[in-house]
């Protein structure tokens, strides 16, 4: 008996001293996918974690550290480590809190506040008096965010100094539909923003402003706010709850306002002439802009395109009523994103012109584009043959010309086998493609329809460098999950909504390539209805670096959760 205990208390501690040995980047590895509460518990291992916990700044200057009212004991936990927190936000914290409550929070609150970087409140009942309480002790604050807040009485007045504020670099107010939102009113914004001297990007959105209803646009709040700082603000995002459109001109024709991010309203028709003159006579600086371009003329488009030469990152939203948009786009050098959402495919009916694709195949230069995402946002069975193949026209063009894309995302395109073909030979250096209700067959992955193509070499062997792979909503059958993999290193699979696929689909993944295998590390099932447990208990144990699976309304299977994947159920 003496024997064994002491070979117990042996393997003991070499099991302990393996651990121990650990180098702190892998520890810190660990940490990264850990709330605070299971970090601090870790971090009593042993010394050498504990070391990698206290020593290691990446760790707290990137997480988040969340305070949800039902677990307001983490600020006590938080308070013994007060240089570590950096992020924290304040969840659900509401006006039934007691005065007891609120003096224990924010005791403890005052413990680690001087070392808050960015603080935001999340859905809380709360008024702006409560949030000054925990502004006034925040002297290294650089970005606050009020996302989602109601409160009942925003008129009361508080006594705190806010002069600490002057770090402040960002500032986002985010309403709800509640009309009493925490700072709605030009009185009290004007208060918090009065000693943010040094900001540099502003956000208000669902913000009912009083000062959108006035006449006169040159009293506008957010010109108020911006014009004293336009040697430090440049980026703006506003919607049409907090400012008018005439307000909106006069606000980007302030003198030496020089932004280099611009988000403007989403409602249709916000955006006329009068706001693409004055971005494109004003603000030629700006880099990343995402702009509602319906119903404006193909002359305004051409206007702000060849103005904003230096534009990086452009998301509009809608399209023209022809097709030289597309020729427009040329005027960009330095382009690396592309956004197009909700085209209406009824004005693909003569589009594209063919002397238009001719010129811009013609042009010399190469297209720096890396990130291109469009959405067409609606269903191609409702519209003309003529339109349908107008797209798929499109589409080879981005194929032949964009072959330095890395993201590409494409929404409710028709997609045939030979333009899935096209796509995923000509743009081989693709890391992640999103395919979403594009009418993908099993065929097409596959390549099995196409004779030139070998069944063993689906069309995905090309995207070597690919890691993420959404398939959502398409025609994947479980024949084509036999091969369609073979050549991929994915880390990313997502096969949601695609409801043909069944358990003998999920055995055909089982018996990929062991570099398929070893790589995946999330998978989407969710909505996959003939799924059921048999088949997920041949695939699981296969996947070994597996950490999340998602299986939101699977009526079939009833998985109790895994060793090694987190589960997410609907």
């Amino acid at each position: 008996m003496e024997e064994s205990i002491e070979t117990r208390i042996i393997q003991k501690e070499r099991l302990e001293g393996l651990w121990s040995c650990l180098p702190e980047e892998v520890i810190c590895t660990f940490y990264e996918y850990l709330n605070f509460r299971d970090v601090e518990a870790a971090s009593q291992t042993c010394r050498s974690w504990y070391a990698a916990f206290i020593n290691n700044s990446k760790i707290h200057n990137n997480v988040e550290f969340v305070i949800h009212r039902k677990h307001s004991q983490a600020l006590a936990a938080l308070s013994r480590y007060p240089s570590r927190c950096k992020r924290i936000t304040i969840e659900d914290f509401g006006l039934d809190t007691t005065e007891t409550e609120w003096e224990q929070v924010l005791d403890c609150w005052k413990l680690f506040s001087d070392h808050v970087n960015h603080l935001r409140f999340y859905k809380c009942k709360i008024t702006e008096r409560q949030i000054e309480s925990f502004l006034c002790s925040c002297i290294s604050l650089v970005s606050l965010t009020v996302d989602c807040c109601d409160c009942a009485d925003s008129d009361t007045d508080s006594d705190y100094d806010l002069i600490n504020l002057v770090s402040v670099t960002h500032l986002e107010i985010k309403g709800t539909k509640n009309e009493y939102t925490p700072y709605s009113t030009d009185k009290s914004l004007i208060k918090l923003t009065n000693f943010m001297t040094n900001l540099v990007h502003l956000s208000l959105v669902k913000c009912y402003l009083d000062s959108q209803m006035l006449p006169r646009p040159e009293y506008n709040i957010v010109r108020r706010i911006v014009e004293p700082k336009f040697a430090t603000i440049v980026s703006i995002s506003v919607d049409q709850n907090c400012i008018s459109r005439d307000q909106l001109v006069c606000l980007l024709k302030v003198p030496d306002l020089r932004l280099t991010s611009l988000n403007l309203p989403t409602e249709t028709g916000f955006v006329d002439g009068a706001v693409i003159n004055a971005i494109a006579t004003h603000q030629t600086e700006i880099v990343h802009l995402f702009i509602n371009i319906s119903y404006i003329s193909t002359e305004h488009f051409d206007l702000l395109c060849r103005h904003l030469e230096k534009l990086v990152t452009f998301h509009f939203y809608g399209t023209l009523s022809d097709s030289c948009w597309l020729e427009s786009l040329m005027y960009f050098k330095e382009l690396r994103t592309l956004i197009i959402q909700n085209i209406d495919f009824h004005d693909f009916s003569n589009f594209p012109e063919p002397t238009i694709l001719q010129r811009l195949l013609d042009k010399p230069r190469d297209i720096q584009l890396t990130h291109l995402d469009i959405d067409f946002g609606l269903s191609f069975h409702l519209i003309s043959k003529t339109a349908v193949n107008n797209v798929k026209e499109c589409l080879r063009f981005v194929a032949s010309r964009l072959l330095k894309l890395t993201f590409l995302r494409l929404s409710n395109c028709p997609l045939d086998e030979n333009l899935f073909r096209d796509i995923t030979t000509n743009l081989i250096n693709l890391v992640v493609l999103r395919v979403k209700s594009c009418n993908i067959s099993g065929d097409a992955l596959t390549g099995l329809k196409n004779i030139e193509i070998d069944a063993s070499r689906p069309p995905l062997r090309h995207l070597k460098r690919l890691t993420q792979l959404d398939l959502c909503d398409n025609k994947v059958t479980d024949v084509s999950l036999e091969s369609a993999f073979t050549f991929c290193s994915l880390k990313k699979l997502s096969l949601r909504d695609c409801f043909q696929i069944t358990d003998c689909g999920l055995v055909n993944l089982a018996a990929q390539p062991e570099s398929f295998k070893r790589s995946i590390e999330e998978l989407n099932l969710s909505f996959c209805y003939k799924v059921t447990d048999l088949g997920l208990s041949k695939l699981l144990p296969e996947l070994k670096r597996l950490r999340v699976l998602n299986l939101k309304y699977h009526c079939e299977a009833e998985i109790r959760g895994g060793r090694d994947a987190g589960v997410k159920r609907g």
